[in-house]
Order: C-alpha cells, then sequence, then structure tokens
C-alpha cells in the first residue's frame, strides 16, 4: 500500500474542511493541488468533480467525470464507468456522445436492455437532425444485440424502406417474418404479409422467400407445413415443388424426396430437377432395374441440358450397386463421354470391347476408376448416402397415373390453410404501432426483451449495477436497477431493502419507512429480517423516533449479536442491552 505523503495529505484535509464550510472555490483549488501532485488519485478526482457541479461549472465538471469513466472503462471496470457517465448524463441529458458511450458500456457488461435503451436515446437524436444514415447504424447495432427483438426488426426494416433501401427492407422484413413463423404467431405474420404486398406490390413470393430462408438456415421441420399449405394453394407454381424437395433433403428424408418429386413430375413432366431427384432416391434404394428403366428415356434430356455431371453421378451410383451390369458400363461411358472425360470413356470402351458372350458379364476387374462421384456445384457430397432404407422407412409408392395433389397421408402435406389477401385486413394500427411499440423502449429498458426469466448473471448485474449508482448518489437509476435485480428471487428482499434506502437517502422519508415496514415479514430468514430492521431503524432515526430506532436496534442484538454496529450504536446511545422481548417481538426472526 501505497504511504500518502505529507503535504498531499495535508492538501486532502484542508480541502474537505473547505468543503464542509461551504468555501467552494477554495475547496476546489485545494483538490487541483492534490490531483498535480498525483494525477492518478481517482477518488479525489470524483470530489472534486462533484464539487465543480455545486460550483455551477457543468463543463469543468465534465472533463474531471470523463477522465474518471475511461480510466474505470480502460480497467475493465464496467459498472463504475456507467456510474460515472451516468451522473454526466443527468448534467448533459440531452448529449447523444454520453448516451453512445452509455450504451458500449452497458453492451460490453451484458445489460442488453439498459444498453438498448440508450442504443434508443441516440437513435432518437439522429432520427430527429434527419441523419437516416447515422439511426440505421444505430439500429443494426441494436438488432445485433438483441437480434430476437420484433420491434427493432420491424423497426429497421420499415426504416430501410424510408430512406430507399429496398433491397435490405425486404430482406430485413423476411427475416422478420422468418422469426415470427418460428414463433408461430400467425397473426402477426399474416399482418407483416399484408404489409409487405402494400410495400412491394411487384413481389408475389414473399411467404416463399421466408419458407425458403428458413430452409437454408437449417429450419426445414418448423417450414414444411407452411411449404405444404403454399402447395395446395398454388401446385403450378414450380418454385414451391423446389422447395419442398429441398426441405426433405435438409431433413435427411429421402423418401419423401422420392414422393415429393413423383408428385412435382405429375404437374411438370418435363423438368430436369425432380427426374434427378427421383433418380437419386432410386439409387439409394438400389432399384436398380426401375432407375435404368427411367433412364431409357431421360439420357439425352440431360447430355441436351448440359446436366452431364449429374447423369455422372448417378450411373457411377448404379454402378456402386452392380459393378458388371452391362447396361450401367455402357450408361457410364455415355456419361464420361458427356462430361468430356476421355480417360474414363476409352477404359470403358476397352472393357467393353473385351466382353466375352460365353461368360454372360464383363470382367469385374480394372474398371475406370479417374473419375470420382460428381457433386453439385457447391455441394460437398452428393445429397444422401448410398445406404439401404430401413424397413420401417420404406413407404407405397403411387402410381405414376394414381398421382394427385391429395398427398397428405403420404407425405404430410397437412398444415395451415393458405391464407388470401383478402381475408386480411389492415387495420389502421397496425402502420401507428411501428412507432408505438418501438417507443415503449423509452420507458422501461426490459420492455424491449423477450421472455420474463432473468437470469442470475444478469440479475447480479443489475444489482451490481444498482449499487454503485446508489454510492456516487444516483438514487433514481439506483432504483431502477434494483427493481430489475428484484426479479431473482434470491436477492428480492435485498433489492427492495435498497429501494428503500436510496428513498431514504433522496429524503423521501415517509416513503422509505412505508417500503421496509411492509418487508417485516415472519417468513424472513434472520438475515434478511435484520437487514429490513436495520435499514428501518436508520430511517426511524432520520424521521427522529428514537425510541422506536432503539428498539430495532435491541431486537436485532437479541438475536444476532456483532450484526453491523448495532452492539456500538447502543453502547454510545446508553441504551440496555438486556431488554426483554416477547416472542411476539421476535416473530420477525428465524431463529430455527
Amino acid at each position: 500500500m501505497a504511504v500518502m505523503s505529507p503535504k498531499k495529505e495535508k492538501l486532502i484535509e484542508e480541502a474537505q474542511r473547505l468543503a464542509l464550510r461551504g468555501q467552494l472555490d477554495k475547496a476546489i483549488k485545494a483538490y487541483e493541488q492534490v490531483l498535480a501532485l498525483d494525477p492518478s488519485a481517482i477518488n479525489q478526482r470524483q470530489r472534486l468533480a462533484e464539487l465543480l457541479v455545486r460550483a455551477g461549472r457543468a463543463e469543468d465538471a465534465r472533463a474531471e467525470f470523463e477522465i474518471i469513466g475511461k480510466h474505470y472503462a480502460n480497467n475493465s471496470f464496467f459498472l463504475k464507468a456507467i456510474a460515472v457517465y451516468k451522473q454526466l448524463q443527468k448534467l448533459f441529458p440531452g448529449d447523444v456522445a454520453i448516451a453512445m458511450m452509455l450504451a458500449e458500456l452497458n453492451e460490453k457488461h451484458g445489460l442488453v436492455g439498459n444498453a438498448l435503451a440508450e442504443y434508443k436515446q441516440v437513435y432518437d437524436h439522429y432520427e430527429k437532425a434527419g441523419q437516416t444514415e447515422e439511426a440505421l447504424k444505430i439500429l443494426e447495432r441494436m438488432q445485433d444485440l438483441d437480434p430476437q427483438n420484433i420491434a427493432i426488426r420491424l423497426k429497421l426494416a420499415e426504416s430501410d424502406f424510408q430512406v430507399g433501401n429496398k433491397v435490405e427492407s425486404y430482406t430485413a422484413f423476411v427475416r422478420l417474418a422468418s422469426l415470427l413463423h418460428k414463433r408461430g404467431d400467425e397473426a402477426a405474420l399474416s399482418r407483416l404479409n399484408v404489409r409487405i404486398r402494400q410495400l412491394f406490390p411487384e413481389n408475389s413470393t414473399f411467404m416463399l422467400d421466408v419458407l425458403s430462408g428458413q430452409v437454408e438456415e437449417g429450419n426445414a421441420a418448423n417450414a414444411v407445413m407452411a411449404i405444404q399449405a403454399l402447395l395446395r394453394s398454388d401446385p403450378g407454381d414450380r418454385r414451391i415443388w423446389e422447395l419442398i424437395v429441398a426441405a426433405y433433403r435438409k431433413l435427411n428424408q429421402p423418401q419423401r424426396v422420392k414422393i415429393a418429386c413423383q408428385h412435382y413430375l405429375r404437374f411438370f413432366p418435363d423438368e430436369l430437377s425432380p427426374r434427378k431427384g427421383l433418380l437419386e432416391c432410386l439409387v439409394v434404394e438400389r432399384e436398380l432395374d426401375q432407375a435404368l428403366e427411367l433412364l431409357e428415356g431421360w439420357e439425352q434430356d440431360f447430355v441436351h441440358a448440359g446436366a452431364g455431371a449429374d447423369l455422372l453421378w448417378i450411373y457411377q451410383g448404379l454402378h456402386g450397386i452392380d459393378p458388371v451390369n452391362m447396361r450401367v458400363l455402357e450408361g457410364l461411358k455415355r456419361a464420361y463421354e458427356a462430361v468430356g472425360d476421355k480417360v474414363g470413356a476409352e477404359a470403358l470402351e476397352v472393357r467393353l470391347d473385351s466382353y466375352t458372350p460365353l461368360g454372360g458379364k464383363p470382367p469385374e476387374e480394372d474398371l475406370p476408376v479417374t473419375a470420382e462421384p460428381v457433386a453439385e456445384p457447391g455441394e460437398a457430397a452428393p445429397p444422401f448416402e448410398l445406404v439401404e432404407l430401413a424397413e420401417a422407412d420404406a413407404l407405397d409408392l403411387p402410381d405414376e397415373d394414381e398421382i394427385e395433389i391429395e398427398i397428405d397421408d403420404d407425405i404430410g402435406f397437412e398444415g395451415v390453410e393458405a391464407k388470401n389477401e383478402s381475408s386480411v385486413t389492415l387495420g389502421d394500427s397496425w402502420l401507428d404501432s411501428v412507432g408505438e411499440i418501438f417507443d415503449s423502449m423509452a420507458t422501461s429498458p426490459r420492455s424491449v426483451r423477450f421472455g420474463s426469466d432473468l437470469d442470475t448473471e444478469d440479475a447480479q448485474s443489475h444489482h451490481d449495477l444498482g449499487v454503485a449508482f446508489k454510492e456516487m448518489g444516483l438514487y433514481d437509476e439506483a432504483i431502477s436497477e434494483f427493481r430489475q435485480a428484484a426479479a431473482d428471487p434470491a436477492r428480492k428482499v435485498e433489492c427492495r431493502v435498497l429501494q428503500g434506502a436510496c428513498l431514504r437517502e433522496k429524503g423521501e422519508l415517509e416513503k422509505a419507512e412505508g417500503v421496509l415496514r411492509a418487508l417485516l415479514n415472519p417468513g424472513l430468514n434472520l438475515d434478511d429480517a435484520c437487514l429490513v430492521r436495520y435499514e428501518l431503524m436508520l430511517t426511524c432515526t432520520a424521521l427522529e423516533k428514537g425510541d422506536e430506532a432503539a428498539a430495532l436496534l435491541a431486537e436485532i442484538d437479541s438475536v444476532n449479536p456483532g450484526y453491523r454496529d448495532v452492539r456500538s450504536r447502543l453502547d454510545s446511545a446508553g441504551w440496555d442491552k438486556s431488554l426483554d422481548f416477547s416472542d411476539e417481538d421476535l416473530q420477525g426472526f428465524d431463529l430455527k
């Protein structure tokens, strides 16, 4: 521990004495001399800043507070830094730089609700000043901080549209709709769908884009039922068939992919994509004859469409099923030729020429291995592993001429009914709610967060920040933090008591007494009961209710000797420790 120099110690004593006398200018000069000797004396700088505030020198106080705040922030004492900048914010309530610093500090400490409230102030400033690009940047930071926040996502999407960022706006609306869909909020999703049709009348694929995004993000299971509903409403849309197939691929359900491809072909018999999907499924199922039969009619379509790589993959899969099948080898040779692999094609030509009719099959050894299985562009591997399906997974497949759109029983195309635009009306409250929902952040930091549960770490942070605010005389801010921390049942009593203490320090003695008396409860444990009585004793003392304060001290000392400074207070006041108390007097204590 560093030893304070005699000169510094003398200056501090002089500054404190002058401050008590109200000689603020002289006290300020004394503290300035202390800091000239030791610029790192943060506690003395804090006292200087507070005196500068009292002297009406707000700008000078700001300079000192900023030094203190940066010191705490740079040393990761975020709660203390927050408390310092809150003092600054009271001096300069409209200063966007202070609000921004508070937002960042709260974010670093994990106080999401507080950070959002501060960011909201910054956003309001930029929006009012017409600085739309800066306002959008703040909204983006808020969304990154709380990505599950519907209000922020909605405001960001609307704001992007208003400034002409239509691509970004549409993307934001799609992501918002995806979040609503995952939450099962169909009513809000329907209203949002109507809003999109207002803003983007030329775009008719909104829900399809939403569901496509879910499939790509790995939420295919949530999207399937809604995709089925789209199919019911418009089975002639090829994009919806592509999406249902992609969803079942993501879910690794090749049997459902197969049936979906069959139905897809019923509506689009000339499409190559469902043909490829059906053939892939037959490879997985090792249905060699069925695959070869289909390839007889489809092979040239693959070649003409430039899909030789797909054709090669299919024939390689069939070759893995039966490596000495003449039809497969001939098809494999044609596939090599289609992709321009002369080495593979020539090797197969040699093997086919050496075919001996007496044996009925070409020799198995030395088959061409020059080409690896070809995946689709962007894919790391073929869509399914070549494994046999378990017998329980097999489904009876409909014949081609029996395929109908009513396929619920086979592949589960059940779900919500497709919503017609005319069935949803756009109430006047919808557009108004865009602002109202967002504005709710200004009054309650936690109102912008979803879920009522407050985790232990969050509660601890609010508690600690409340203590820091209380120590710096920011009682309203401290009460707000203690109120949030009280959501944790383990610290509810303590936080209520601290709120009462803040009211007392604010000078609202009657309110403090009412809060603390309301906490006197027979169910309290010993520590909480002592804490409530101790703070109530301090409040009674401030209200000049000496006898009641003495009784509270004696109650505490009787059941918990050594608690804080209770004994010394009793001794200094000359009160007798041996006061008798009945069981009724001590009923608030848990003495078990």
